[in-house]
């Protein structure tokens, strides 16, 4: 198991409700993919992810703040969270409607760190 799936499998075990985990990179192709319901299509909008993350740290720079931390997107039957752990990938956390928002943000935010030293790892 790498050191990438277990800190996904950290972040879903800490977090009631989560649907699926990834870090993809920031051309929508996925490092690695956990989920937690095996019906949840996660791997249908890597793309898409990527894509709205590219515009999210586009929308930073404009306004003079070249950081971008984390995005959450609430859908009628679930809830996205994404944040950039490093510049050539990023986190995704699909949550049911039944989750703790709250829960996932903190699980997420205490992971990130580590993310992104697995991010420079695979980078360097």
């Amino acid at each position: 198991m790498t050191r990438t799936r277990e800190i996904l499998d950290s972040i879903i075990s800490g977090t009631p409700g989560v649907l699926g985990v990834g870090v993809l990179g920031m051309d929508g192709t996925p490092i690695e993919v956990v989920k937690a319901d095996v019906h949840f299509p996660l791997e249908a909008v890597n793309q898409e992810i990527a894509t709205l993350v590219k515009l999210l740290v586009y929308t930073c720079r404009k306004l003079h703040d070249p950081t971008f931390k984390d995005f959450m997107m609430n859908c009628e039957r679930f809830t996205v969270l994404v944040a950039q752990p490093a510049v050539d990938r990023c986190v995704v956390v699909f949550l049911s409607g039944k989750a703790n928002v709250g829960t996932a943000r903190v699980q997420l935010r205490r992971h990130l760190p580590a993310l992104a030293s697995v991010s420079e790892t695979l980078a360097g």
